[in-house]
């Protein structure tokens, strides 16, 4: 590709990117963005094969690499047996997670657009249901947790895998409010580490209830 191929299509990208968060990748015109760009629709079609096309390549990075995280995550979870996640030290397994996930949080800061496109433009493209995808990952992960521990196993009949899910769902989307609301990042520390807090003793607490 030419050096003025790239800046082309690095002004579609812009326009596009433009086009879909004023919009959403509904009721984005590919017509429009080609105005904004200053090309012609077939010039965005020889760097995309459509709209969809357009949208993912935008996003693509930060969805891929998030279900990384969701991958090694669960990764970590297996080999631990999905024993002692919770660990004794509260102090400390608190502030792990919390690094743990102000690491993301900092990666979601510094891809703030592209998050904003998933979350609040996805809506008919193939990442429409990302929030979904990783909650029910999560889910899984967490309904194990909860069926094992040191002393006994315990089975969870589909209320209660209900229950974990709505749970699991109200941690993730959490996460992603940061992006919602456009929260300053200066606050966001504070936040998550309140959420952090919140999870742990909440997981903690009902694991110990079930066990009774």
């Amino acid at each position: 590709m030419s050096y003025c191929s790239d800046i082309t299509k690095n002004r579609i990208l812009e326009c596009a990117k433009d086009e879909f968060l004023n919009k959403g990748f509904e009721k984005a015109q590919v017509a429009e963005i080609a105005e904004a760009a200053n090309v012609t629709t077939g010039a965005i079609y020889r760097h995309f094969k459509n709209k969809e096309e357009l949208f993912y390549t935008l996003v693509k990075e930060v969805y891929e690499y998030t279900l990384e995280i969701v991958t090694a995550v669960e990764s970590r979870t297996e080999k631990a047996g999905y024993k002692n996640v919770l660990g004794e030290n509260d102090d400390e397994n608190i502030e792990a997670m919390f690094a743990e996930v102000m690491d993301f949080v900092n990666y979601m800061y510094a891809h703030f657009e592209e998050f904003r496109l998933i979350f609040e433009s996805g809506k008919g493209s193939r990442v429409e249901n990302f929030i979904d995808e990783i909650v029910n990952r999560y889910t899984a992960k967490n309904i194990k947790m909860m069926s094992i521990s040191e002393s006994k196993n315990i089975e969870l009949d589909e209320e209660e895998e209900l229950e974990v899910h709505i749970l699991t769902k109200g941690y993730v989307t959490s996460l992603c409010e940061c992006i919602l609301h456009n929260i300053p990042y200066d606050f966001a520390g504070r936040y998550i580490k309140n959420i952090i807090a919140f999870q742990y003793y909440g997981w903690k607490g009902l694991m110990k209830f079930k066990l009774k």
